[in-house]
């Protein structure tokens, strides 16, 4: 959601779809669903204000892995180990 709120923007020049491809593809990355889950662990995320940015801890919160980053505010949320 975040690469293609992203790509919209013209912020990233990035295509959703050969990402999607790519990342379904290796075997060192999962796409993990936006679930009743990681919305509760994103619910609880209480330093990261951006909803988007919530989702995005969330999602590496629920099963406990870190996050690859360079968002400052993300970085900085105690809910999430951030990797940059």
């Amino acid at each position: 959601m975040e690469i293609l709120y992203l790509s919209e923007a013209k912020r990233v020049d990035v295509h959703l779809d050969e990402l999607i491809k790519h990342v379904s593809e290796s075997r060192n990355y999962e796409i993990v669903p936006v679930n009743a889950d990681v919305v509760l662990a994103a619910a609880e995320v209480d330093d990261v204000p951006e909803l988007h940015d919530r989702i995005i801890v969330g999602t590496a919160k629920w099963p406990g892995v870190p996050i690859l980053t360079g968002d400052e505010v993300i970085s900085k949320s105690s809910h999430v180990q951030a990797i940059w």
